[in-house]
């Protein structure tokens, strides 16, 4: 059974009314500054650091995922 959100029997104080992943895209745009702001400070390498790390957590996110 899955949750839905009833926007008439609200909390007052929640004004969003929709169910988009707000902490993701909240964290897609936390890692492109860290991304553009080390592609300025260190060029090529720092970009080569911040992508193999992202590349690691991708992985072990989605062996998390798969293993459960």
């Amino acid at each position: 059974m899955t949750a839905t959100f009833d926007a008439k029997h609200a909390h007052p104080a929640r004004k969003r009314t929709d169910d988009e992943p707000w902490p993701i895209w909240a964290a897609l745009m936390v890692f492109l500054n860290i991304l553009v702001i080390s592609g300025m400070v260190w060029g090529l390498p720092g970009l080569v650091t911040v992508m193999v790390g992202a590349a690691i957590a991708m992985v072990l996110l989605l062996m998390l995922i798969v293993t459960g």
